[in-house]
């Protein structure tokens, strides 16, 4: 039996492009349909069970979504047609540090209360770079929108203006492709469709 992920009590610090051997700082707590990780070059089913290591891309087709908990407790729902990354992740008792790459597709994260030290939670899209602090965010590539769902967020555009905009809960921006950070206000049963999407029934 694998131990449960939250007794981890240390995950090395490891990167995506590190030469040593990639340390396993997640795995599928729930799955539908038939999603797959690639792990070097070749795609391969994943199972709930499954670890997930930094660099790994885990990917969903039409009808498939993902739930992985992380090693810091921390919850990550994948929807349909999405690539994920697990870029960096760097666990110890006084501090964290992680960076989650949505190559393309819908998320949804919830990231864990840390009390002991520092933490640095980035969630980076192809138009988009989101620092996290202990809250829950939503995201969709194609719609080119980043959502506080819960606390916090610092949302900006990886090109034109990129200057930090903070996001309190309920608060969205898109058109960061323009390099912009547009204000958009979802109502409540858009949040509501936006998180069906990811979540698994």
């Amino acid at each position: 039996m694998k131990p449960a992920l939250g007794a981890i009590g240390f995950i090395a610090l490891a990167a995506a492009g590190a030469t040593a051997l990639a340390t396993e700082v997640a795995q599928v707590a729930r799955i539908s349909g038939t999603p797959t990780v690639t792990r070097g070059s070749a795609p391969q089913p994943l199972h709930r069970g499954d670890s997930v290591a930094v660099g790994e891309i885990v990917e969903t087709d039409a009808v498939s979504k993902v739930k992985i908990l992380l090693a810091d407790d921390s919850v990550l729902d994948v929807g349909p047609q999405s690539r994920v990354r697990l870029d960096t992740f760097a666990l110890a008792s006084d501090r964290r540090n992680a960076r989650l790459d949505i190559l393309v597709g819908k998320f949804k994260l919830a990231v864990s209360k840390f009390l002991t030290g520092p933490t640095d939670y980035e969630i980076r899209t192809p138009t988009t770079i989101a620092g996290v602090r202990g809250t829950v965010l939503w995201g969709d590539t194609d719609r080119d929108v980043i959502c506080a769902l819960d606390g916090t967020i610092d949302a900006a555009a990886r090109s034109g203006d990129t200057t930090p905009k903070r996001l309190a809960a309920g608060e969205c921006v898109n058109q960061m492709k323009a390099g912009k950070t547009t204000p958009l206000k979802p109502t409540a049963a858009e949040v509501a469709a936006y998180l069906k999407e990811v979540t698994i029934e």
